[in-house]
Order: structure tokens, then sequence, then C-alpha cells
């Protein structure tokens, strides 16, 4: 983290008038925050304004500001500035009102492939099974999946991906170090473990609020090639995700749904107002990258569709996961300490490896941290 430029880039986020759209037609027209702050007042008022000039001269909350970069340090999150055009993430840098400042932990790359997938937080099997698919199978072509961390499609999204060893970035209504739901602490312990990255426009002390998530919703449009909307209702905030990646002219797709469903409404609606289809992850692949989908199906698998043969490849169950599956009751669930004890394995071993059985349906997470076996299993 360049210090000097952390600290005018967050000073000019708290100038009053400065959003996202008018900071980066500052930092745009002065080349850095820095020389915003050290701008003729005159120049300024030519660029935004005299009530914002006004307010970037009289500017006085330094103290503030070098105290919120102090502990973003202290609790080892690294910040990410857009005037940084060699590490700011490339797809965000471009929409109209980038984020002037990321916090994260993890490991965050400029140019990285990226594919949103979001949906509705009260999911049905349906909708967990195809975004299990969906983000499985994207991951291990190498896409980076973003979503938001929230309950439902999102955390089935992030936990899909680690449990294939693949990276997650999770996008949060919060200050980085204000996990909500806090249930996903562990989720994002192995999303960082697997060299993913937890990310927010807020400076640490946020804590998460209903005005915050539009905000995060914008930047898992901006900074992902396609958004995919797994299940959503016709009221989702997920469709505010797809319009806004509308907006900023990214691939939309949607995975039909029953029409007698609530849980669909939403995403069958998009499909009608023109969202690509997704049948399968191929249809994504085919229109993002299709060179990778021809060079993944030629190398690995014949002329077999990726997809059929990972329904195939899902299966296979290791070591530990039969340990696990021996351990696990269908009727009465378990808590993840006494499944510990019972297989002796290392803890973060058993989570990750409840993540994987999830994954392939053959677990249920009941919640508060217990597991059963399920029927199918």
């Amino acid at each position: 983290m360049d210090f000097e430029t952390a600290f005018y880039s967050l000073a000019l986020t708290k100038v009053r008038g400065v959003g996202s759209i008018i900071g980066r037609r500052l930092i745009d027209f002065f080349g850095s925050a820095k020389n915003v702050f050290s701008a003729d007042k005159v120049k300024i008022e030519q660029a935004v304004g005299k009530f914002v000039a006004e307010n970037i001269k009289k500017f006085s909350k330094w103290k503030e500001v070098e105290e919120e970069i102090k502990l973003a340090q202290k609790l080892n999150q690294k910040i990410v500035c857009y005037e940084e055009k060699e590490k700011y993430p490339a797809l965000l840098q471009n929409i109209p009102d980038p984020p002037i400042c990321i916090f994260y932990k993890g490991e965050l790359e400029k140019d990285m492939l990226c594919v949103a997938v979001v949906g509705t937080r009260s999911p049905s099997q349906y909708g967990v099974e195809v975004t299990k698919l969906f983000s499985s199978f994207l991951s291990s072509m190498g896409i980076c999946i973003v979503s938001g961390l929230a309950v439902g499609i999102d955390t089935v999204a992030h936990k899909s991906v680690v449990g294939v060893g693949g990276k997650t970035w999770a996008v949060l209504g919060s200050s980085v170090e204000n996990i909500y739901p806090q249930s996903n602490i562990p989720i994002v312990k192995e999303i960082l473990n697997k060299g993913g990255a937890i990310i927010s426009e807020f400076p640490p002390g946020v804590p998460p609020a209903p005005e915050n998530f539009p905000r995060r919703n914008r930047i898992i449009a901006g900074i992902s090639k396609a958004v995919l909307i797994s299940e959503a209702p016709e009221k989702s905030g997920a469709l505010i995700t797809a319009y806004l990646a509308l907006e900023y002219g990214r691939d939309v797709f949607a995975v039909p749904g029953n029409i007698t469903s609530k849980k669909s409404k939403g995403t069958n609606k998009l499909i009608k107002e023109g969202a690509f289809v997704a049948e399968s992850p191929d249809d994504i692949i085919s229109r993002i990258v299709p060179q990778l989908g021809q060079k993944i199906v030629n190398k690995s698998i014949g002329f077999v569709s990726p997809f059929i043969a990972y329904e195939i490849k899902r299966q296979d169950i290791s070591d530990e996961e039969e340990k696990i599956l021996s351990a696990l009751d269908e009727e009465t669930p378990i808590h993840i300490d006494e499944i510990i004890k019972k297989t002796a394995l290392d803890p973060s071993q058993v989570l990750s490896t409840l993540i994987s059985l999830e994954i392939k349906s053959l677990v249920v997470e009941e919640g508060m941290g217990y597991y059963k076996k399920s029927p199918s299993s």
C-alpha cells in the first residue's frame, strides 16, 4: 500500500459533495488525489463547481483519515486506489462511479477474469443446485467467482468455489473486518486460504447497513466480465446487480426457472427482457471466453460437454469425505466439533471437506455449525 496515495484518496472521499463520480472526475482531471488538494481553487471550480471546490479547500479531517489508514494496517487490510492504474481492477476502473479506495484482504488481481454469481437469500433446492454447478465449474476453468457473501445464493456460490480449490471474491456492504452475516466467518477464512479476497469500499468501523448494499452491488457488477443470476424473485436485490451490469456493458445471464415458482420470477423476467439464457456453464464460457471453452473441451475430455463431465466427476469421494460421511447421520444433525472428534481430522480440513460434500449434495448444513447426511448419500 502506498500510504500517501491512500491518504489523499481517502481524504477525497470525505469531502462533502464528493462521491465516486465526482471523485473520479477530479482525479482524472488533476492526475492524483494529492494534486486535487494542492490545485488552485479556480481550476477546481472549472472541473466540479464552486460548492465542491470550497469544501476541498476547507477540508480539515486529516487526523481522521490518518487514523483510519493506521487502523486498516493494524487489521492487516490492504488499500488500492482508483489512481493506481497498475493495481486497481481494470474493469472496475472503467465504470462511471468506481470506488476511489478499495479496502481488502487476500489477493486482488488487476486483470482477473471474473464472473459474478448472485441471487435470492432464500433459494429453493433447485437454486442451490444450479448455483453449485455453475460456480464450481466456472471456477474449475480458472474464472474467479464474485458474490456478496449474503445468505442464500451468495453463500452457496462462495462455498462451491472454495470446495473445488478455486478463487472467489466476496464484496461486502460493510468494512472488511465486519463480516456479515457472522455465520460466514469460517467461509471467509477458506476464501482467503484459497487465494481469494474480501473486498469493501468502506474504511474500518463501518457496520452493515441497507444503504450500503446497492453500493456493494455496483462493485460486484463493475468488477465482473459477466453476471449470472441463478435464482431470484421479482423484487430481489440481485436484479439491481443485473441492471447495473447492463448499464456497464456487461453480459447478463439468467438460469431459467419453474414458471410456477415465485423464486424464479426475477430470472424469468430478465430472460424476457433480453438476458442470455444460462442452461449450462458452457453458455457463459462460449460467450465471454470462447477460446477457453474450446481449449478445455479438446484437451481434457474430448467432445463431451464439460458440464456433463463435471456432473459425473463431482461424485468422486476422497478418504476424508468418506470419514466424515461415516460420522454423520441422516436424521440427527451433528455439530462440527463432534465431527472433528469422531474423525480425528484437522479442524480446517473438516471445514473444507464439509464444504466439498455440500457441493456434491451429500451433506446438508442445518445452521449453527450442525450437519447431517443428505438422504441421497
